[in-house]
């Protein structure tokens, strides 16, 4: 900001020497003098045009930039908004409980659907029971993986001394033959749940298709034995001779190691069929139905919690949105405070600043006087009274809007004194609007799951 220029930079910036010189030359009059020279005046225009208007220009300028950052605040708005609390949460629960509602309804729709699915499943297949199955499908799967495993190593074992790659090969020789396993195990569950169906047909072809698939398994487990032993006499020929011993002499394995794979590979086979069997109930399509209704059953009473939830969390977000604005009335009614007292500072410097060009001026005199006497060797030529600012010329700072926002803030600390009852009341209301959409949700719940036939009356 432009201040006040020190004495010493005031008087080499005018030249002032130059001009009592100049001055001493055109020859000066004497007492009978009753103007001021040019140069005299020039001094007063100088320090009027230079320096205070410079002043006056950047005093004004930080006045209208606090105006317009007071002009900005909302204290009343928010302040009525804050009174206006109703409106607020009727807008946001109206809008909140649509949706839960629209989501309460479809869910109790597809609980109640899949419900009469599983009872009409029940009676068409006469069933009185509940299904019996393993919940957790990653320890099956796991059990299924370690069987597995085990038995590719065990038997790679026994198959790396006929292969060209040596172990490397004989595990993946027996990775092949267990992958193969688990596809009889799991036909052979499937067949075998199938022979506890009620229908006839089906229950015959089950057990057809059982005897086929154990039939088959065993004559591949028996002829893994036969490949085992044959390994031992001609590597390179070894599933042309398994075959021919397979068909002639199914039993007929002479070596131990062998009959140990045929056991290992049977063991392994019917673990697996037992798990993949015991994992399901035993009747086929009670299991996914079953779990149909209590995967919607666990949703219908999700849904509920979450509605409630919600219910909550959208008292908490208007709860959030109280407090800002309330935060907000009072930074912004410290800032509007503190913005009125440096405007009035800001006027109270421009004056004072106008004191002290004054001083300034005074000063260029006395040194102008001064400096014409040494000139002359004599007295000045002229020591009439300092030239003074007549201030009713000089530029006015322009407070119009500072007078408005100082009546303005009268208002703001009456508003002030009412702003806490004011925001207990609108959080009281949040908090007796959303009980009610709770215990609104908690009705609607009861009449969807009587309505739905999901619970007795």
């Amino acid at each position: 900001m432009t201040s006040i220029p020190a004495t010493k930079a005031a008087i080499s910036a005018l030249k002032i020497e130059q001009r009592v010189e100049r001055d001493v030359k055109a020859g000066i009059p004497e007492h009978d003098r009753r103007n001021h020279t040019e140069s005299e005046e020039g001094l007063r225009s100088y320090v009027v045009r230079e320096i205070i208007g410079r002043v006056h220009e950047n005093r004004q300028s930080e006045l209208d930039k606090e105006l317009a950052d007071r002009s900005e605040v909302e204290i009343r708005q928010l302040f009525q908004d804050l009174k206006n609390t109703d409106a607020l949460v009727d807008k946001k629960i109206s809008s909140r409980m649509a949706n839960l509602v629209s989501g309460l309804k479809r869910s109790a729709q597809d609980y109640s659907a899949v419900r009469m699915d599983l009872e009409i499943f029940r009676h068409r297949n006469g069933l009185t029971r509940e299904a019996v199955y393993r919940e957790s499908r990653i320890l099956h799967h796991s059990v299924i993986f370690f069987i597995v495993i085990l038995e590719t190593v065990l038997n790679a074992f026994f198959l790396s001394k006929g292969s060209d790659l040596g172990l490397v090969g004989g595990f993946f020789q027996a990775f092949i033959i267990s992958l193969i396993n688990l596809g009889f195990a799991a036909f052979m569950a499937f067949s075998l749940r199938n022979c506890f169906h009620q229908n006839l047909v089906r229950k015959a072809g089950a057990m057809l298709l059982c005897t086929a698939v154990l039939a088959t398994a065993v004559t591949f487990v028996l002829g893994v034995g036969h490949y085992r032993e044959a390994l031992e006499q001609n590597p390179f020929t070894a599933s042309q001779l398994a075959m021919t011993s397979l068909w002639s002499q199914p039993l007929g394995i002479q070596d131990f190691n062998s009959w140990i794979m045929v056991v290992v590979s049977g063991i392994a086979l019917v673990l697996l069929t037992a798990k993949f069997f015991v994992v399901d109930d035993r009747y086929p399509g009670y299991t996914a139905i079953t779990r149909r209704v209590r995967t919607l059953q666990k949703a219908w009473g999700e849904a509920f919690e979450d509605a409630i939830e919600g219910a909550n969390e959208l008292a908490e977000d208007i709860h959030e949105v109280l407090a800002e604005k309330e935060k907000t009335i009072r930074a912004q009614f410290i800032q509007f405070k503190a913005s009125i007292e440096r405007s009035e500072e800001i006027h109270r410097h421009y004056h004072e600043d106008i004191v002290k060009a004054q001083g300034l001026l005074d000063e260029l005199i006395r040194y102008y006087q001064s400096y014409s006497a040494r000139m002359l060797n004599r007295r000045a030529a002229y020591f009439g009274e300092l030239l003074r600012f007549e201030l009713d010329k000089l530029p006015r700072l322009n407070t119009t809007g500072l007078e408005q926002h100082q009546r303005d803030l009268a208002a703001f600390e009456a508003l002030m004194d009412e702003l806490d009852e004011v925001y207990t009341e609108a959080i009281d209301t949040v908090n007796a609007r959303c009980e009610s959409a709770q215990e609104s949700l908690a009705s609607l719940v009861d009449k969807l799951e009587l309505d739905y036939g999901l619970r007795r009356a």
